[in-house]
C-alpha cells in the first residue's frame, strides 16, 4: 500500500490547483505565496504530502506557463 503522502500527491497532480496557482501568480511567487498554497492544500485535505514534490509540480506548471507566455 502506498503512503498517504504519495496518494495525496497523486490526487493533487490530477487537479488544476497547481496550474491555477501558477497562473494566478503569473509564473512567479514568493515564500508567502508558497506558504499560502501549502495552507490551501491542508485546508483541502491533501496532507500529509511531500512539499518538495509539490514544489516540483509547481515548477513543471511554471515551465508550461512561461512557454505559453514567452
Amino acid at each position: 500500500m502506498r503512503l498517504n503522502t504519495e496518494v495525496n500527491l497523486a490526487r493533487l497532480s490530477k487537479t488544476t490547483l497547481p496550474k491555477e496557482f501558477v497562473e494566478q501568480h503569473c509564473g512567479e511567487w514568493n515564500h508567502q505565496d508558497w506558504l499560502g498554497f501549502c495552507a490551501l492544500l491542508e485546508e483541502k485535505g491533501y496532507t500529509p504530502i511531500d512539499l518538495d514534490q509539490v514544489g516540483l509540480l509547481l515548477e513543471a506548471q511554471k515551465t508550461i506557463y512561461w512557454e505559453k507566455h514567452s
